[in-house]
């Protein structure tokens, strides 16, 4: 086996990376994850990632699996633009000038990271749009506790095909989301400047997306690109079986593109 499995901590934010020594290097992508996951999101896609030549640095946002705890007063406020500046931190440190891709949250994340950084591409999976496309929730939630969500809503919106053993590692591995965080994604108030992005962009969702993000074909309209809509799969399709070709898709993708 030549895959590698790599820990860094950088100002105490887990960073996992995948890479293959015995394959050509293709380049760096930066992987983003939404909101209550962490880098395990892409656990399934990294090795995919890595044997195409990409070297996969999955990070977690703060306060989520293996990265720094942060007071519960201070996580209840952290907005989308923290989340960013943990994300940006993370690419200057690790993975200058690579490509990123962000799911869901992390897919505003991301684009909040593309407006201050020159990257070599923009992957945005099953993403939050900007503001601009409106809100996505019209009931804010309270302020004073995270949000957590339950087995019920996790199966219905995240996934179109699941096990019971899947959902049991799932469940297992989610963690409190900051709410100020998902209100400002949600209510419509977070703004990108998306004329300020320059590096190519590619925008992935299913064909259907139970979860209330911005719809795959808006979000890629504003960047003046075709959507990839994936049939039979759901917003986390990176942890479905029928999702597992879509990272060979986005890997020649960033051959083509971001290489």
């Amino acid at each position: 086996m030549t895959l590698e499995w790599i820990n860094h901590d950088v100002d105490g934010l887990l960073v996992r990376e995948a890479r293959d020594a015995a394959v050509a290097d293709h380049g760096r992508v930066l992987l983003i994850h939404g909101a209550l996951h962490g880098w395990w999101a892409f656990e399934r896609w990294m090795p995919v990632f890595a044997r195409a030549g990409w070297t996969a640095l999955a990070m977690s946002l703060p306060n989520h699996a293996g990265s720094r705890a942060v007071a519960a007063r201070d996580y209840l406020r952290l907005t989308p633009q923290d989340y960013a500046d943990a994300a940006l931190a993370v690419l200057e440190r690790t993975a200058p000038r690579a490509a990123v891709l962000g799911h869901s949250m992390g897919g505003l994340v991301a684009q909040l990271v593309a407006e201050r950084s020159s990257l070599s591409g923009l992957v945005l999976v099953s993403s939050v749009g900007p503001g601009r496309l409106g809100r996505m929730r019209s009931t804010p939630y309270p302020t004073d506790r995270p949000v957590t969500v339950s087995r019920d809503h996790v199966r219905e919106q995240w996934f179109r095909h699941v096990s019971e053993a899947a959902m049991d590692s799932v469940m297992a591995r989610l963690s409190p989301e900051s709410p100020t965080v998902i209100n400002a994604y949600s209510d419509g108030s977070v703004h990108v400047d998306t004329a300020s992005i320059r590096c190519p962009v590619l925008v992935v969702g299913p064909e259907e997306d139970r979860s209330p993000v911005h719809d795959a074909r808006d979000i890629a309209e504003l960047y003046g690109v075709a959507p990839l809509l994936v049939p039979d799969v759901g917003h986390d399709m990176m942890l479905e079986d029928a999702g597992l070709h879509v990272a060979s898709t986005i890997a020649a993708w960033l051959d083509t593109h971001a290489r």
